[in-house]
């Protein structure tokens, strides 16, 4: 199946972008054996929570092949030297090739920017956006809350289902960035798909697709949540 007239404005937008590598497959399992070639079996990996990656089984694909640095640290534990690889997924990515995210920690926003070498991208067709202010709202509004509620946390949002912009120490979204353009300093390559991966819905979609994400994500979750690190 060819990609949508919105895949393709994504597409055109992020190669304007100078993003080194755009490569697009209609399925997302066809994703795996792209990636997997990109990422010397020797590679250090710059770990960070994507349900976008392990929906296929990525990581477990790296760790048996031996690529290290694939467990969450702990708080306070984070790398100083420069990893090889981070292979992670966006919050949200526009109709005009900006990538926006929402951390609460920074590892997995800065790390996109500055201090690992290679960064691989992986993004299903549910998180594109039509602008960033689309984007900021969808992830304040609607992922971060269902994200904070079904991880257990005690935020204002979690409790609402909506953003009260709180000073919880368990806030999540502490930290927000949108990369104009391609960071110079990384080589940066974005796998796009047809199909849905990792949290990410317009609310106005259809009940049925909101669902189907929403199932797929609580089936990784609770293979992932384990790995995440405590909170006070």
């Amino acid at each position: 199946m060819p990609a949508t007239k919105e895949m393709e404005s994504v597409i055109k937008a992020l190669k304007q972008n100078n993003y080194n590598s755009v490569i697009y497959v209609d399925k997302a399992a066809d994703a795996v054996p792209i990636i997997l070639e990109m990422i010397p079996p020797d590679a250090s990996m710059e770990m960070a929570g994507a349900t976008s990656v392990s929906m296929l089984g990525i990581q477990d694909l790296l760790r048996r092949r031996g690529n290290k640095g694939l467990e969450f640290p702990k708080p306070g534990e984070f790398p100083t030297a420069r990893r090889d690889v981070m292979l992670v997924s966006t919050n949200a990515i526009t109709l005009d090739g900006k990538l926006v995210n929402l951390d609460g920690m920074g590892n997995r926003v800065t790390g996109m920017a500055f201090g690992v070498k290679k960064v691989i991208l992986l993004i299903g067709a549910n998180k594109i956006v039509r602008d960033v202010d689309e984007a900021i709202v969808r992830i304040r509004q609607t992922i971060s809350p269902f994200h904070a509620k079904y991880i257990g946390l005690s935020t204002p949002c979690a409790k609402t289902e909506k953003c009260a912009d709180c000073s919880s120490p368990q806030r999540i979204c502490n930290i927000l960035t949108i990369l104009l353009k391609r960071p110079p300093s990384v080589d940066f390559t974005i796998v796009l798909t047809g199909e849905d991966l990792g949290l990410g819905w317009d609310p106005s979609w259809p009940e049925e697709r909101i669902e189907k994400i929403k199932s797929a994500y609580r089936a990784e979750m609770e293979k992932f949540r384990a790995m995440l690190p405590p909170r006070n």
